[in-house]
């Protein structure tokens, strides 16, 4: 079959794109959240992009922004490497593996069939991610007080905790598939897995380190969507124009700013928006 084709249009060029990437990128630089969860609803829903091409270019967008984003986060030192490691053992063979199902669905399903799937895979992933981050935020502050919202406990470390790396490497290997079939996992779905597997780390330990993850796996799973032609490139651009630098002051935030209050808040609206994807 032939590969969808990008979406065109002058309002993709349109200033305010630039500007929503750098909203995006501050939001996601600071909370961890992915900018993918952020943005693919908003490409579908509002600038009618189709899903399929909106996940191939939310992926090319949001590599130099994870790239950017790691690398503050790895200066910082909010980042626990054995963490990352973990994840990536999982995550990468994962990521292989998504692309290779997205690539079999395409190959025997028409492209009407292919972006309601998309659409309806991005609103699932969206709401389960949603929930599950808000039901266990409010258990770990139960648990753990202010102490796992300001990060006070950041300086403990994943091999010091008892924690098994066998189930750290279970959820990079989910996310990665999920990352690979609709873009979204690398922030909105690690970090809360995380938080139910790693309860005792602090919370901007634990952002930094999915960042740091999705900078692995991100870029893997563009270049997998950019040889199924699945990107609009002139939206890419203009994205990534605003969002790179955005991602830098929302790192510089993260070190300095209460990040807790911020992620329940997008959790909403990402519930909202995932509802509207099905």
């Amino acid at each position: 079959m032939r590969p969808a084709r990008p979406h065109r249009g002058g309002p993709l060029m349109d200033p305010r794109v630039t500007l929503a990437g750098f909203a995006v990128g501050i939001v996601s630089g600071m909370s961890g959240i992915g900018g993918s969860s952020l943005l693919a609803p908003l490409l579908i829903l509002v600038v009618g992009v189709p899903p399929t091409v909106a996940v191939g270019t939310d992926l090319v967008y949001s590599v130099p922004m994870k790239l950017i984003a790691a690398f503050g986060h790895l200066r910082q030192g909010t980042v626990d490497r054995e963490v990352v490691r973990r994840l990536s053992i999982g995550g990468v063979p994962g990521t292989l593996a998504g692309l290779l199902a997205f690539w079999l669905f395409r190959a025997h399903a028409g492209v009407a069939q292919v972006d309601r799937f998309e659409r309806h895979a991005i609103g699932i992933v969206i709401l389960a991610a949603a929930a599950s981050a808000l039901v266990l935020m409010a258990v770990r502050r139960l648990r753990f007080g202010d102490r796992s919202v300001n990060g006070d406990d950041a300086g403990r470390r994943f091999d010091k905790l008892g924690a098994t790396g066998i189930g750290v490497t279970g959820i990079g290997a989910v996310v990665g598939f999920l990352v690979a079939l609709t873009s979204i996992g690398s922030g909105s779905m690690t970090l809360p897995l995380l938080l139910l597997a790693l309860p005792a780390l602090g919370l901007r330990s634990l952002i930094g380190s999915e960042i740091v993850f999705g900078a692995v796996i991100v870029p893997i799973a563009a270049v997998g969507h950019t040889a199924f032609a699945t990107v609009d490139w002139r939206l890419a651009l203009a994205l990534a124009a605003g969002a790179v630098p955005g991602a830098l002051v929302g790192v510089r935030l993260c070190g300095v700013l209460n990040v807790g209050l911020l992620r329940p808040a997008v959790m909403c609206a990402l519930a909202y928006a995932g509802m509207k994807l099905l």
